[in-house]
């Protein structure tokens, strides 16, 4: 009997999976056309958005799966990172708004970088996320150039990371955030130029006072 490959049928189930969340989404979509209450139009909004999130972790889920047998292909194109940041905001704000949260994002007009668009737009999502259980009021997304890398950064003014999570890299896959940051870590890990390579830093935000979630990418 043939060995049966299951990462492959887990892909497969969760690329199904995905597919029927997007059907879900256009049914809700057409429910909230209707007249709902103030009550109602809340809980379809909480609805809406949780299904998004989760939409958008399946995605990240085929990320990881390819990334980790080298199934992905890195596709390298020239971005303004207003721009992208601007795409990331107008994406996520709606989740952001269900919490009463707000999402911002602070780069310079001129400043433009090479990286895989869709890894990251998944790493940004994916960080979003996260800081929306954790920030009290504010999360920001930035971007700056320093030393040759792009640096992505996602900062909220929640609780932060312990001291031994920011200085012991033993401990980034075992926090509340570890499949995530395990993500994000192989899709910066997956940006080379010539022998420098990707990688990611969990920090303190001095601009909110919570956590800093960095992505640097070699240029």
């Amino acid at each position: 009997m043939q060995k049966i490959d299951i990462s492959t049928i887990l892909a497969s189930a969760i690329h199904e999976s995905k597919n029927h969340i997007g059907t879900l989404l256009y049914q809700l979509e057409g429910l909230k056309r209707k007249s709902l209450d103030s009550e109602s139009e809340k809980a379809v909004r909480k609805i809406e958005e949780g299904m998004k999130q989760l939409n958008d972790e399946w995605v990240e889920y085929l990320y990881l799966y390819r990334l980790a047998t080298d199934g992905y292909e890195v596709h390298y194109e020239c971005y303004s990172l207003e721009e992208f940041l601007d795409d990331q905001v107008f994406a996520l704000l709606p989740a952001a708004s269900a919490k009463g949260l707000s999402l911002s994002f602070k780069v310079s007009e001129e400043l433009n970088a090479v990286f895989d668009e869709r890894l990251m737009t998944a790493v940004v999502s994916t960080a979003v996320y996260n800081a929306l259980r954790f920030a009290k009021q504010n999360i920001q997304l930035s971007a700056s150039l320093e030393q040759d890398y792009l640096v992505i950064a996602i900062e909220d003014d929640g609780k932060g990371f312990s001291v031994n999570e920011e200085k012991e890299d033993e401990l980034l896959f075992q926090s509340n955030t570890g499949l995530g940051l395990y993500f994000a870590e192989l899709s910066a890990n997956a940006h080379c130029v010539e022998q420098r390579q990707g990688y990611i830093a969990k920090q303190t935000s001095t601009q909110l006072g919570g956590a800093r979630l960095a992505i640097y990418l070699p240029q």
